[in-house]
């Protein structure tokens, strides 16, 4: 603002300067010109309000006329071209109603400014058409580059609020996906050792192996979201590779059983992070929903044409009494399996649940 300020007052006095030396009709043109480049300058978009206004009211109480002295006509580009940059500005940034009332005043008093001279000429129509056709194109050209510029804010602002919300998601995601799995887990390890008798020390030591280790990595991934929060530029996405399944499977006490993943061909990253995901999801449910299931298998088969088919059965019987809450889980799975173009099932088989991911790999 200092910047602005020196230069409005620089340049006020090379406004003024050719004042004196025409009639005193002079100095009105010059000192409206002063105060429209300073509203220009140092003014917001609601300053179209006040030099538009001014520059009307001078439009209709000037008295001289062109023939009385050539000097007039210098401050008329300078007054101008102010009120074309308040135009851009006011449709650009006003909201509401306000950009209609300010886009349309600057608009009108921009190409009304030569009628200030040439509807006092002797001849004025000729002079005064001239001077409105020549003035529309700029006035034109300033309403659609305002127009074409809030049209370009409003894209970055929603791209802003769409990213946010992206990575809101991801945040989510990952709390659901990965802190969740781990909480659970180490809930019903808990409420399995408060109820079961005859436990040795050699079987307490591996539950407490279990549960640190449970611990452990539900913090490694509130440490991951966390550093997504602070610098979601910086950080990567999480993905997990289905090689990644023996360990995700071997933190149970009766860990599931896995075939297919030996004859698995290379997988691009995505799908396997899906297909990693539909599995984490599935054994959590297994968890929460149905703890008294003896017998989980996991299942990975690859066809070409069809692309990679995770499945996730489980003997149930399912918990009289679901832990409340979550049910967004296999919801967020079908978005995320249909982004990549295939499909997600979920439903009762025999005693216990099925659950069915086909994602098309390309081969």
């Amino acid at each position: 603002m200092t910047a602005r300020r020196v230069l409005t007052a620089a340049a006020a006095p090379l406004l003024l300067a050719p004042a004196p030396f025409g009639p005193w009709q002079s100095w009105i043109p010059a000192l409206t010109a002063v105060v429209v480049l300073a509203l220009t300058v140092l003014g917001g978009p609601s300053a179209v309000f006040g030099a538009a206004g001014l520059s009307l009211a001078v439009d209709l109480g000037y008295v001289g006329y062109v023939g009385e002295n050539g000097l007039t006509l210098l401050w008329m580009p300078v007054e101008y071209a102010a009120l074309l940059v308040l135009t851009v500005r006011a449709v650009r940034v006003l909201p509401g109603r306000r950009v209609w009332w300010g886009g349309g005043l600057g608009a009108f008093a921009a190409p009304a400014l030569p009628l200030r001279f040439t509807l006092r000429q002797p001849a004025p129509l000729d002079a005064s058409v001239a001077g409105l056709f020549l003035a529309a194109f700029p006035v034109a050209a300033a309403v659609g580059t305002g127009l074409y510029l809030r049209r370009q804010d409003e894209r970055r602002a929603r791209a802003v609020d769409d990213a946010r919300r992206e990575q809101r998601l991801a945040v989510a995601r990952d709390l659901h996906d990965y802190v969740a799995h781990e909480l659970t887990g180490i809930l019903l390890e808990v409420q399995a050792a408060r109820f079961a008798g005859g436990r040795d020390e050699a079987e307490d030591d591996r539950l407490l192996a279990r549960l640190e280790a449970a611990g452990q990595r539900a913090l490694a991934s509130m440490d991951h979201t966390l550093d997504a929060l602070r610098d979601p530029g910086g950080a990567t996405p999480r993905r997990h590779a289905l090689a990644e399944l023996p360990e995700l499977l071997g933190d149970s006490a009766t860990p599931p059983e896995l075939h297919g993943l030996a004859g698995l061909p290379a997988l691009p990253d995505a799908v396997e992070d899906a297909a990693y995901r539909v599995v984490l999801e599935a054994l959590t449910n297994v968890r929460r929903h149905a703890p008294a299931a003896r017998h989980v298998t996991v299942v990975l088969a690859h066809a070409p044409g069809t692309g990679l088919t995770a499945t996730v059965t489980d003997d149930g019987p399912a918990h009289p009494r679901p832990h409340p809450g979550g049910g967004t889980g296999l919801a967020v799975l079908r978005e995320r399996i249909a982004a990549l173009g295939g499909e997600l099932a979920a439903g009762p088989e025999g005693p216990g649940w099925r659950v069915v991911a086909r994602v098309p790999t390309g081969a």
